[in-house]
């Protein structure tokens, strides 16, 4: 049976045919976009008048701080794969695009959340496809990205859901689960109604979100609402690239949750001179070959050509500090600058603590409470978004 629920769509102009039947209007948006590009007196882009860039900087802003976050991440990312993701209204197509940018999602997802892993099941002629399995092996599920061909039949959220759910039902406790779906479909063919995985998600603890690449689907909607997750349709390809990057921040944890001691070790990287085979690619022969470096297992000596990876042998969580610590900011994130004019500055001769680049009366100018230091757009987000740690207050000592 078909489920699918009313569409909420405006019907007009936009998205009436040309004269000529040549195709659909919509279809030109990007044609011109060079249009939308407006410069500096210096003759640099004016980055604070891109509408992507004002979005980006509104979520730093809406980052939530003071609560108890699930920075130990299992998340599956479920990818439409039917006839729908062949429409152009992305470009070239709607499976190349989203093919492209959850590429860049995945390896976002594990520079801000290292201690977290990631599996990708993909959907088409009504059936679930496990594409990669939870792991922290980014190039696999990037290379098994790029493999994808082809897109065929309808697409099934219930078959999707349920593929997803075993995968992460046995998952701890103390760590979030949750799945990323990115629908181009405005139907589901589920093989009964969704009332039962709907209710496997709940007592599972398991956070659905949506991301939609048509109309809004009242389907979609039900279930990001039950599971506590989020629901949005993007408006163009820039539009879906942030919405895939919000979901990099770890979600607030669920009372669920239940808090716990996690053992981990920290495996030295060394070179004993003695041959082994490294356990990262036991399962790939073509890969598979003795070595006398890499990060062996401070437990059962396995050894391993990168981390962070669960030990195979022992099951221990193989990790480096500086993967904790690039994890800890999102516990404590810098709070947001706030926005000025140039003209509101004292002195005319003050320059961007970040790059020492010169005000302008044109500059949107953000400053630091704590230490009153003034910044540049391209600085407070590289500041927010990479170092999270603002220069002025790690130079100096803050006002009182």
């Amino acid at each position: 049976s078909v489920l699918s629920s009313g569409i909420n769509a405006e019907y007009g102009e936009t998205y009436a045919m040309d004269e000529d039947g040549e195709g659909y209007r919509w279809e030109g948006n990007y044609d011109k976009t060079w249009e939308l590009i407006k410069e500096t007196d210096g003759g640099l882009v004016d980055l604070t008048t891109n509408h992507a860039m004002r979005e980006k900087r509104r979520l730093v802003q809406e980052r939530l701080t003071n609560v108890k976050l699930g920075v130990m991440r299992h998340v599956f990312l479920l990818i439409d794969q039917s006839a729908n993701m062949d429409d152009i209204d992305l470009k070239p197509t709607r499976f190349i695009c989203v093919k492209k940018l959850c590429e860049k999602f995945i390896m976002e997802f594990y520079d801000q959340n290292p201690i977290s892993q990631i599996g990708v099941i993909t959907v088409k002629n009504g059936k679930g496809q496990k594409l990669s399995d939870l792991s922290s092996n980014i190039n696999k599920h990037v290379s098994n990205i790029q493999s994808l061909t082809g897109c065929e039949g309808q697409f099934s959220l219930y078959n999707g859901l349920e593929l997803a759910h075993k995968g992460l039902s046995n998952m701890p406790s103390y760590a979030s689960r949750e799945i990323v779906v990115v629908a181009g479909s405005l139907t589901s063919v589920d093989p009964q109604p969704m009332d039962e995985i709907l209710a496997n998600m709940v007592q599972s603890n398991i956070r659905v979100s949506v991301i939609g690449l048509s109309a809004s689907v009242q389907i979609f909607n039900r279930v990001a609402l039950a599971t506590k997750g989020s629901y949005q349709v993007m408006l163009d390809e820039v539009h879906l690239q942030e919405l895939l990057r919000s979901h990099c921040v770890p979600p607030a944890a669920t009372p669920a949750m239940e808090p716990s001691l996690v053992k981990m070790g920290f495996p030295p990287h060394s070179t004993d001179g003695v041959l082994s085979l490294c356990q990262c690619h036991v399962e790939d022969k073509a890969k598979a070959e003795l070595t006398t470096f890499g990060f062996s297992c401070p437990t059962c000596g396995s050894r391993y050509c990168e981390v962070p990876i669960e030990c195979k042998t022992c099951s221990l969580t193989l990790v480096c500090a500086p993967h904790l610590a690039r994890s800890y900011h999102h516990l404590f994130p810098l709070a947001s600058f706030v926005e000025t004019s140039a003209n509101e500055l004292i002195d005319d001769s003050m320059v961007c603590e970040g790059c020492d680049g010169i005000f302008t009366d044109q500059t949107h100018v953000y400053r630091c409470d704590s230490c009153n230091s003034y910044f540049c757009y391209t600085c407070d987000m590289f500041i927010h978004d990479m170092l999270h740690h603002c220069p002025g207050c790690e130079s100096r000592p803050p006002v009182r």
